[in-house]
């Protein structure tokens, strides 16, 4: 049984569950005893196994995040947000700016201070990693650890529908720019871009890795602007916006002479020259499930035992910067 068990049969929200339990003196004496019943009733238990009791709540969560300006992590935050405080968390948010030291020394800052972290786009070892959740509840976005709860998207579906759009409109070569060089999600990337590329004949390498950003796209297309693939598949929109202005700059023609495709469809991807065509990352979702599995996790050590691996769907968005070639 978990507080959303609870919540249910009481009919109040999981917050109030929290709450009620925690932080008795905030909720009326009658919605009290109305949680105290279902709870007996379904046999709920609070007590936590002892290696994972916490001497007290502070009902906060801490937030990592590599780069808050990249409005992809602006996104998943906010779909955070949403659900914490559906369940009575304040956010603290840790903006590590892709420096791996600032990251650990954040952590560690935080853990006497918050109930639990969602690591969101984390560069640490996956030893660095276990050891961090024995010492406070973990959820990774993006990423898969053993022995962690995790929430990652469908790489291997969203590279399929990537590469079969790239080959109905007359492409051939194709070159993955790669971002940073210790990012997991880069490499799930890379590797079902790949098997994706095998199933529809298409020459594929990999070139990088850059910074995920405007910038990292500009400094890709200088260094292949001399012998340009067909196309070319971006580790996120950051990278595909500097390489497709560098390109239009340049004055290739988009899509008949080259197709620029990004990853994660931020807000500007509709907006930069016809449209960039990019695969959709649910943000929102995986902030929230991230949240909600983290909640149960502090709220309910014992009944989630084994780690959960979630994977969510995505989906290619077809626009202008992809589409059929010019004969050669």
């Amino acid at each position: 049984m978990t507080i959303y068990d609870v919540a249910k049969s009481a009919g109040v929200a999981p917050s109030t569950v929290s709450r009620a339990f925690s932080r008795p003196g905030r909720v009326s004496a009658a919605t009290h005893a109305k949680v105290m019943a279902a709870a007996k009733e379904l046999d709920y238990r609070t007590t936590a196994p002892p290696a994972q009791e916490r001497a007290e709540r502070h009902h906060r969560l801490g937030i990592e995040v590599p780069d808050l300006t990249n409005p992809y992590f602006a996104e998943i935050v906010s779909g955070m947000q949403e659900a914490a405080h559906e369940l009575g968390y304040l956010l603290i948010l840790l903006d590590t700016v892709e420096d791996e030291d600032r990251e650990r020394s954040s952590l560690e800052s935080a853990i006497s201070v918050v109930d639990g972290i969602v690591l969101s786009g984390t560069r640490l070892s996956d030893a660095a990693l276990t050891h961090l959740t024995k010492r406070i509840p973990v959820v990774v976005l993006n990423r898969r650890v053993a022995g962690l709860d995790s929430v990652t998207p469908d790489f291997e579906h969203g590279m399929e529908q990537a590469m079969s759009h790239l080959a109905e409109n007359g492409t051939r070569t194709v070159t993955y720019l790669s971002g940073p060089v210790n990012s997991w999600s880069d490499g799930e990337r890379w590797r079902a871009a790949r098997a994706a590329a095998r199933v529809h004949d298409l020459q594929v390498q990999r070139h990088g890795p850059f910074p995920p950003t405007t910038a990292g796209g500009e400094q890709a297309f200088e260094e292949l602007q001399d012998a340009l693939p067909h196309a070319v598949v971006c580790y996120n929109d950051l990278i595909a916006f500097g390489f497709l202005v560098s390109a239009l700059r340049a004055g290739v023609r988009v899509p008949g002479e080259l197709s620029v495709m990004g990853h994660d469809d931020i807000l500007l991807a509709r907006h930069i020259g016809g449209g960039l065509t990019t695969v959709v990352s649910p943000k929102r979702a995986q902030g929230r499930a991230a949240v909600e599995r983290l909640v149960r996790r502090i709220e309910n050590p014992s009944s989630l035992r084994a780690p959960v691996e979630g994977s969510l769907p995505v989906r290619l968005v077809p626009r202008g910067s992809t589409g059929p070639r010019d004969q050669d």
